[in-house]
């Protein structure tokens, strides 16, 4: 996992607006435990800054947040994730053409 993780990390670096990177370090570092939940929860909201569609940057965040104890936080980026699942398409306009 260290490797992995360094190399998301090091993809951050050249490109600080990758917001797959910053997701997967954030979930990643979610399931780490509350010592680095701070910096997951930075990374995330850093992602939805971005991009505020992002369901599973908002699922991740709900994680920090219910592991952090922050509940009604949690319901909201549950609520956000859950909404912008249901909206997803169920096949990319780009592959039908």
């Amino acid at each position: 996992m260290n490797k992995a993780l360094a190399a998301f990390i090091n993809a951050l670096l050249l490109e600080p607006r990758h917001v797959p990177s910053k997701i997967l370090i954030g979930g990643v570092l979610s399931k780490m435990g509350s010592k680095v939940s701070p910096v997951a929860r930075c990374l995330l909201s850093d992602a939805l800054k971005i991009e505020p569609t992002n369901r599973m940057a908002w699922y991740y965040l709900g994680l920090v947040h219910r592991d952090d104890g922050r509940i009604s936080d949690a319901i909201d980026c549950f609520q956000a994730a859950s909404m912008l699942e249901e909206s997803d398409p169920i096949e990319s306009f780009c592959s039908i053409f």
